[in-house]
């Protein structure tokens, strides 16, 4: 079956993407691109669009001249519906007219599922959404995208309004022949919506190198329904002067109105694959009235010219927004807040880690002049303690203090001259807020009035920032302006923190609650980094009364937040591992069908990026790049549900890292997959086939492999259950004798084990990835999943019982399918040590020269084929990898001193690694 089904994936009479236009309709009023084709049809009744005009057809349309890309493209669409998304019914959306066997259905099921079907004659793939919270009336920005991987299609992806829901999926290809549809058929009797803004895509690198969610986003940007805009004058949604310093720059936004609620259009943070390289900027005219008092260009960043007024705008979806904006000089004091440190500190570690209610604490209020001239005395500092009643991780202003603290400064500051104010109170019982201000009159006129004004409260996890004198230094005597408008690097800094917390509370997918994740984090402390020993450094020495934190040595952007600093606060702060390590590479699949070949590379398991990279886990990482990954998995600013669940979880305790928690989260008694069918209905009688990875015991995320042996076998039951048993099944797998976990044995992940085991995966180790095998008659697809998406369906839950669903494209079982156990050689029955890998220690080879590294000297002492991997990276990643027992390289032109790594697989056990050292030299 693979075989025939991999003949009809390759794709005939291939078009190119150059070939082919933007494709539009009649009542597409958005200019996507210099020229596009227009899909032709009769007249359609017409309403009030998402952008100008809409059509509101009451049976099926025609639009004709469709022409798809079948190597990748999109259809994107806005539609109103006039049903909720519960009402039990059927309701067709679009369809593509059929040809040679093949279309394109999207529909909203009656079960409250938005499914985009494509039909071949190989069988039904289905990319599905959770449509069940609709409500009538409202605008959605639905995409169906599909992408190939050198000319094999491998994926169908299902967007809704800029949220990748599921994909892509691959089981039975999607347009996987020449012959393409030529029209597309819009709702019928039971549609009963609104469509504006059709677009047709052929070419996903329109929008740049991001591809497909880039085109999804500008799209979205280009066609939504916004009836207002306004400037954005928190455009990283931390606080920001409303004014600019004459000589300086300053970042503006942009925010749309989109059913009575705002969203911002534009966003401004780097590294990584931010939205903010795809937002709506470029679709933005900045200009100001008066470029002799300031100038803007097109990213929205303003150059201050000179102290006065004048009149921002900017122009989009055919509204303007002004801003009046003031230009100040910069001669002036800035009185700028640095810290709250709460003392005394506790160790974290210790059983009383926190002050007590009652007992006599001190707030050392630290605070600085980061202004040009010097500040008189005579400033008033005031610290209100307001108690927390909302319980939402807000302060609200309208709250009245308990108790307030005054106090004045009693010198003058130097430019960049420091000082400090204190004051005493009994700790409280509650959560309470620490609200200081600075200059609480407005009495000075300062350069920066939006570092005035902090708030932290109490009971929240105290975290320690490191900083480098020397750039603090150069932001002042240079006037390096940041985004808060200062010339503060204490403000830079603490502006991470801040839009950390604006991730925990929104960002999230709804785990956590209305109120985001229920946890706070305050910065307790600036330390300086000297520069010297790590160990020897402050920092380092008293991170024991801290909960995390991070040492800034350089910023990337002062104009912008740093993303990749706070993906280091998920490590330290959040206690959370990293995800980038899940992806599995096609050698390292050993599972085998049938008839013995291997399944990865398959169009079941087909690769979907470069040469060897495998479908990513949909929890973790849509695969190829196509959808907006988490935190952990890179910088982006949501976090993933099973980790807002994990912060949560562990709510008020200190000392947790995620090295050893995370496993702990898996509920040890019960653990499901509830596995339907294609049509949604409970897929009865499937065999189901669980693999565990196993972590060769090297620090590389590229060592992780699937032994060709499943540690869990079984059947789903009428209801289309997986129950994973308590223990590993006895006839096919013993974990006594059976060690397939790399340098550190892992009990059952989802039993009972047999002693109090320490589960400590992190990215490094063995990680809870599994790889599920469900085969229905004579139909397979593999689906790879990792703990975090147990600890999603636990925590969200708040029960002992884990419960996935895991949605197939699989045909009904026509009967119970047998489970088929492949036989276990005599020689490894009942113990299969580890091979040994063998390899000089040393090498001296001469610049330029090629050489080669000999390991056929490897073994099992079984005597079972090898299986050879080398890392020939310098860094922590794999590098090109080579699969035979010798490694030929060519040694640079310049003396050095390189690494490699050799480690074998008898198929099941890795062996420890051997380190070759490889002095290159000068002849």
């Amino acid at each position: 079956m693979i075989a025939s089904y991999a003949a009809a994936l390759c794709l005939t009479a291939m078009q190119s993407n150059a070939a082919l236009s933007i494709q539009t309709a009649s009542f597409t009023d958005a200019k996507i691109a210099a020229a596009v084709e227009r899909l032709q049809s009769g007249p359609i009744p017409s309403c009030p669009g998402a952008l100008g005009r809409g059509v509101r057809p009451s049976d099926a349309v025609r639009l004709t001249g469709l022409r798809m890309n079948p190597t990748e493209g999109l259809i994107g669409i806005w539609i109103r519906p006039a049903w909720p998304g519960a009402d039990g019914k059927r309701h067709r959306i679009l369809a593509t007219e059929p040809a040679a066997g093949r279309q394109l259905v999207l529909e909203k099921a009656p079960n409250g599922l938005l499914r985009a079907e494509i039909r071949t004659p190989q069988g039904m793939t289905v990319a599905r959404a959770d449509a069940s919270r609709w409500r009538a009336r409202e605008w959605r920005h639905i995409v169906i995208g599909w992408i190939s991987n050198k000319g094999r299609n491998v994926g169908l992806a299902l967007w809704v309004d800029r949220v990748a829901s599921d994909g892509p999926i691959t089981p039975y290809g999607v347009w996987d022949a020449g012959a393409m549809p030529a029209a597309l058929i819009l709702g019928d009797a039971t549609s009963e919506c609104d469509y504006d803004e059709l677009i047709v895509r052929p070419d996903l690198s329109a929008e740049g190198r991001y591809g497909m969610i880039a085109c999804v986003y500008r799209d979205y940007l280009r066609t939504a329904p916004y009836d207002a805009i306004r400037f954005d004058l928190e455009p990283t949604r931390v606080p920001s002067d409303s004014r600019a310093v004459a000589g300086h720059e300053k970042q503006l936004g942009l925010m749309g109105r989109k059913a009575g609620g705002w969203e911002p259009v534009v966003e401004n943070v780097v590294r990584y694959s931010q939205w903010a390289y795809f937002d709506a900027k470029p679709l933005i005219v900045w200009s100001t009235d008066d470029p002799s008092i300031a100038t803007i260009n097109d990213q929205g960043r303003l150059k201050a010219v000179k102290p006065g007024k004048t009149v921002v705008r900017a122009v989009f979806h055919g509204m303007t927004a002004t801003y009046p904006l003031t230009v100040i000089a910069a001669d002036r004091p800035d009185l700028g807040v640095i810290g709250i440190e709460l003392l005394p500190r506790y160790r974290n570690d210790a059983v009383k880690n926190r002050p007590a209610p009652g007992e006599t604490v001190t707030a050392r209020v630290r605070f600085g002049n980061f202004g040009t001239v010097a500040l008189p005395p005579g400033a008033q500092i005031r610290l209100s303690l307001v108690p927390e009643r909302n319980g939402n991780y807000r302060l609200d202003p309208n709250e009245k203090p308990a108790s307030t603290f005054g106090s004045a400064t009693d010198r003058a500051l130097a430019p960049g001259e420091e000082a400090a104010a204190e004051f005493r109170w009994p700790f409280p019982e509650r959560s309470t807020w620490m609200k200081l201000e600075l200059d609480p009159g407005n009495r000075i006129e300062e350069i920066c009035e939006a570092n005035n004004a902090i708030a932290e409260l109490t009971d929240a996890r105290p975290v320690q920032m490191g900083y480098a004198p020397k750039v603090l230094r150069e932001c002042l005597t240079e006037r390096k302006i940041n985004h808060v408008g200062s010339f503060s690097y204490y403000d830079w800094i603490r502006a991470e923190k801040l839009r950390m917390d604006v991730m925990l509370r929104e960002a999230v997918w709804p785990t956590t609650g209305p109120n985001g994740v229920e946890e706070a984090y305050r910065i307790d402390a600036f330390t300086e980094l000297k520069g010297g020993e790590w160990d020897n450094e402050p920092y380092r020495k008293q991170e024991i009364l801290f909960d995390g934190g991070f040492p800034v040595n350089e910023p990337v952007d002062l104009m912008a937040i740093d993303c990749a600093i706070i993906h280091e606060f998920g490590h330290t702060m959040l206690s959370q591992p990293d995800l980038y390590g899940y992806p599995v590479s096609a050698s390292n699949v050993l599972i085998t069908d049938a008839d013995g070949k291997p399944i990865a590379g398959t169009p079941e398991l087909p690769i979907v990026r470069g040469n060897d990279t495998l479908p990513a886990s949909p929890g973790v990482n849509v695969a190829c790049y196509v959808g907006y990954p988490s935190l952990m998995d890179g910088c982006q600013l949501w976090l993933h549900s099973s980790q807002a669940g994990h912060i949560m979880h562990y709510k008020g305790y200190r000392q947790d890292r995620f090295w050893g928690t995370q496993g702990r989260l898996i509920p040890t008694r019960a653990n499901w997959l509830m596995i339907t069918d294609v049509n949604d209905e409970p897929l009865k009688g499937a065999a189901v086939y669980v693999y565990h990875v196993s972590q060769a015991p090297v620090q590389d995320s590229g060592a992780k492999f699937f032994a060709d042996r499943p540690k869990f076998i079984g059947h789903t039951d009428d209801e289309g259950r997986f129950a994973f048993p308590g223990d590993t099944d006895e006839d096919w797998d013993d974990p006594e004798t059976d060690e397939t976990d790399g340098s550190k044995p892992v009990w059952n992940p989802f039993g009972t084990p047999a002693s109090d085991t320490a589960f400590t995966p992190n990215v490094w180790e063995v990680e809870g990835l599994l790889l599920i095998r469900i085969v229905a008659d004579d139909r397979t697809e593999y689906r790879f999943m990792d703990l975090t998406q147990f600890n999603d369906a636990f925590l969200s839950g708040n029960q002992v019982l884990g419960i996935y669903p895991l949605r197939t494209s699989l045909p009904p079982c026509r009967k119970e399918t047998p489970i088929v156990r492949k036989p276990v050689p005599e020689a490894v029955r009942k113990v299969n040590k580890a091979p040994v890998a063998a390899a000089p220690a040393e090498m001296t080879v001469r610049c330029g020269e090629e050489f080669v590294i000999d390991g056929s000297k490897s073994y099992d002492p079984e005597g079972q084929p090898l299986l050879f991997r080398w890392n020939v990276g310098e860094g922590w990643l794999m590098g090109n990898l080579s699969q035979s027992s010798t490694l030929k390289q060519t040694a640079p032109n310049e003396p050095k001193d390189l690494e490699y790594k050799l480690w074998v697989l008898d198929g099941v056990r890795s062996s420890e690694p051997v380190i070759v050292k490889v002095r290159v030299v000068k002849e």
